[in-house]
């Protein structure tokens, strides 16, 4: 499995905020803004599940939810994009939840061997308190980890 990093990159952390918000906490174990009823299980075992959003569109990407059981009254629950054979992954600002690192090797360790992916794209900032310790949980697990730093620059056009 390829790993890539991407560190800083406003314009693609936008878009993965938009389609791939990342870990969102629900404390009271019902489902958070989200209904969750509405979503295909595609798999659960022990701490982990999984659910694929089901849409109108017929498109070539899907949403996956993953959440993990931290403990009895915490969970967390992380929006993806699968397309293809790449899953797309958009980490929040802030340091993560203890136990959230497990959950993090959960959610790769699935993709590899269940939805067979080849390639993972994580996104976060590179000013996180935690960045170091994410790197080294990806690098433990992906075979081939890239790490990406830089800032992509937008252009704006103003209409005459």
């Amino acid at each position: 499995m390829f790993l890539a990093v991407l560190l800083d990159s406003a314009c693609v952390f936008r878009w993965v905020r938009q389609q791939a918000p990342g870990p969102q906490m629900n404390t009271d174990g019902q489902s958070t803004s989200r209904d969750l009823t509405q979503d295909v299980l595609l798999y659960k075992d022990g701490k982990l599940t999984v659910k694929q959003q089901v849409t109108s569109l017929d498109s070539e990407s899907s949403i996956l939810l993953f959440q993990y059981q931290l403990n009895e009254q915490l969970s967390w629950i992380m929006q993806t994009v699968l397309s293809g054979r790449s899953l797309f992954v958009g980490l929040p600002n802030g340091e993560l939840l203890k136990g959230t690192k497990e959950g993090l090797t959960a959610v790769l360790e699935f993709a590899e061997e269940k939805l067979k992916i080849n390639h993972v794209f994580v996104w976060f900032m590179k000013n996180r308190p935690d960045k170091l310790l994410l790197t080294r949980t990806f690098s433990s697990i992906a075979g081939d980890l890239r790490l990406m730093v830089y800032t992509i620059q937008q252009t704006h056009t103003s209409e005459e």
